[in-house]
């Protein structure tokens, strides 16, 4: 059986749209990691110009995946970011230096990051359920503003007890007759 360039593509694009998440960047990793592979093998063979454009074929996946990666939701992510950035500027100066050899510890880093997400794949073969817009998380800010209102709302000259956030825990406001913070779904 012989397959056509077009077979190929039609089975890696199908491949990449039904992909979950954690698959999509195992895919990335997979292939920063082969382009660093061949930029190695180029480079032995004395091809720069084929080297380098390996070397910048694997910057650009190593450049999207920072890209993805939110630093400001956990310190974990900043932690995931600056390996992204440490691996997006070791790339660059070893071109620069024309140390492809170099290569050898960037690899290191992209074959723990693929190990990693294979398990993952692993644990969770599915995509992760996305939070309904009504269950996500209420933030620190969220709070301010919601407490900034109640504080806005309530009478100055009302001298009836306050809760521990400045509402009235007897007052309507928060009652299941309407309107108020609810948090049920």
């Amino acid at each position: 059986m012989t397959f056509s360039s077009n077979s190929t593509e039609n089975y890696l694009e199908t491949e990449v749209l039904t992909a979950t998440p954690q698959k999509l960047q195992l895919m990335m990793i997979n292939g920063a990691i082969r382009f660093a592979y061949q930029a190695q093998q180029l480079s032995e063979q004395q091809e720069p110009d084929e080297a380098w454009d390996r070397l910048a074929r694997c910057r650009e996946i190593v450049a999207e995946i920072h890209g993805s990666v939110n630093p400001d939701e956990s310190p974990l992510m900043r932690d995931v970011a600056a390996i992204y950035m440490f691996l997006f500027q070791e790339l660059t100066d070893l071109h620069a230096a024309n140390e492809y050899s170099r290569l050898e510890g960037v690899l290191k880093v992209l074959n723990e990051e693929r190990e990693t997400w294979e398990e993952l794949c692993r644990q969770m073969p599915e995509a992760p359920e996305r939070p309904r817009e009504e269950e996500k998380e209420i933030t620190a800010s969220d709070a301010e503003k919601i407490i900034g209102s109640l504080e806005e709302n309530s009478d100055s000259t009302d001298s009836r007890p306050q809760g521990p956030l400045g509402y009235d825990p007897d007052s309507d406001y928060h009652s299941s007759s309407g309107g108020g913070i609810s948090f049920e779904a």
